[in-house]
């Protein structure tokens, strides 16, 4: 058969649909690097989480924002810490905020206890 240029009869589709697959694809390639790869959050964002959660402490539990002194900042290799000394007692307690890396998880690490061998009135446990 003569080359006029044109290509077998059901050629094009197969070609089309390969190249549509091979395209949808990469394109549920990067949905899911999108989806799955979560980024650092920046000094600025950490910090306003954590004052965001501070505030919310402080609101639940009755203390006044100025028992609390300056905010201490570290960079640890799976998030940020955040701690604000307790003034009663500085040496002894404080309000600790973790942040992830990603900024998906915060929690509370430790709240301020002048006395916490004595926590509710039981005697601490040795270990």
């Amino acid at each position: 058969m003569p080359n006029t240029g044109e290509s077998a009869p059901g050629f094009r589709p197969r070609r089309r649909r390969r190249l549509l697959l091979i395209g949808a694809g990469i394109g549920l390639a990067i949905a899911a690097v999108m989806v799955l790869w979560h980024r650092d959050i920046d000094a600025p964002t950490a910090a306003r989480l954590a004052d965001r959660l501070q505030v919310q402490y402080t609101r639940g539990s009755g203390e006044r924002p100025g028992r609390f002194g300056a905010r201490e900042t570290a960079r640890w290799a799976d998030g940020w810490e955040f701690r604000w000394r307790y003034r009663p007692c500085p040496e002894r307690a404080s309000l600790r905020i973790w942040i992830s890396r990603d900024g998906q998880r915060a929690s509370y690490a430790e709240m301020p206890e002048c006395n916490p061998e004595s926590g509710i009135g039981r005697v601490p446990l040795t270990v």
